[in-house]
């Protein structure tokens, strides 16, 4: 029951963000036109799209084609995609990108760096890899649901320049290693194909897919923790407990929503310096964000000492 009065207000807040939007496209994320709109505009090589997903805009023409293809199932509730609730992805990515959290964080290579090359992403980021599992794998899931158009073996995804065995290239290869993700993602995209889908239920199927790609890789880079300041690792690990709880109330991402709300992310990687609510190149709310954060994930760390 508590769901509802927290559905009715994120309703409230998607009808009124909607209602004053002109120019959808200034909302994009970062070279969303550069990326690849179509398989076609990717290299093939004996018959197969190759696809780079450790390139920026390689992995986001990933993105760009989901959102294509999947805009006639969306259109009925908005036009111009605005209400498709795979936005979220792409602009988070795109956050990720335009903040330097896709770059090497070690900084022993130029990758993703702007002095070096700003579009790779590097394996070693937290970031990076725990987007691979919202961006490689939904796709490779909605190739085999059947509404990319294309079947599993026309596609080949390249591995990273190191650590490549924890991670994973195709359909079969990805189903094998982490088959909750790959039925939640292809259980979702069958689901919004349907005449009978609704924005709501399609909303529990996404978030159901997105908690199960978090659920199922986060663990799996706590190594990475060690190349940041603590100010940015507690910032990781306290926004995979927010996004737990995002997903609980159903929080529509759709491309005003999210857009909106990326302004009150950090706009740079933390740093050891940065004190909340006094980190004087941040704006009020990108502060209150992080103090927020930090309010609460003490409160739950709190409470499960005291309930066991």
């Amino acid at each position: 029951m508590a769901l509802l009065p927290s559905w009715a207000w994120v309703l409230a807040s998607c009808l009124s963000a909607a209602a004053g939007a002109s120019d959808l496209s200034g909302l994009y994320p970062p070279l969303w036109e550069e990326s690849p709109g179509q398989f076609s505009d990717y290299i093939v090589e004996n018959g197969k799209y190759i696809i780079d997903p450790w390139i920026f805009t390689e992995r986001m023409g990933a993105y760009r084609i989901l959102l294509n293809q999947t805009a006639p199932y969306f259109e009925k509730y908005a036009p111009e995609n605005e209400l498709n609730i795979l936005w979220g992805l792409p602009l988070q990515h795109g956050w990720q990108y335009r903040s330097g959290r896709l770059a090497d964080p070690t900084t022993g290579t130029g990758c993703g760096h702007e002095n070096g090359d700003n579009l790779c992403i590097s394996v070693d980021s937290w970031w990076a890899d725990i987007n691979y599992f919202l961006s490689v794998l939904p796709f490779l899931a909605a190739i085999d649901s059947g509404i990319m158009g294309i079947s599993s073996e026309q596609v080949t995804l390249l591995p990273p320049s190191k650590d490549d065995m924890r991670f994973c290239y195709n359909v079969s290869g990805c189903f094998s290693k982490f088959p909750d993700i790959m039925q939640k993602w292809t259980t979702f995209f069958q689901y919004i194909q349907l005449p009978s889908s609704t924005f709501y239920e399609s909303l529990e199927y996404l978030w159901e897919a997105h908690s199960s790609s978090l659920k199922n890789s986060y663990k799996n880079f706590e190594d990475r923790y060690a190349y940041y300041s603590k100010q940015e690792a507690d910032f990781e690990r306290h926004l995979i407990v927010a996004v737990e709880g995002i997903a609980a109330v159903r929080l529509p991402p759709t491309l005003i929503i999210i857009h909106n709300a990326q302004k009150h992310l950090p706009p740079r990687v933390l740093v050891a310096t940065d004190i909340p609510p006094l980190i004087a190149d941040f704006t009020l709310p990108q502060n209150l964000v992080l103090v927020i954060l930090n309010f609460i994930i003490g409160w739950v760390e709190t409470l499960q000492v005291y309930t066991g």
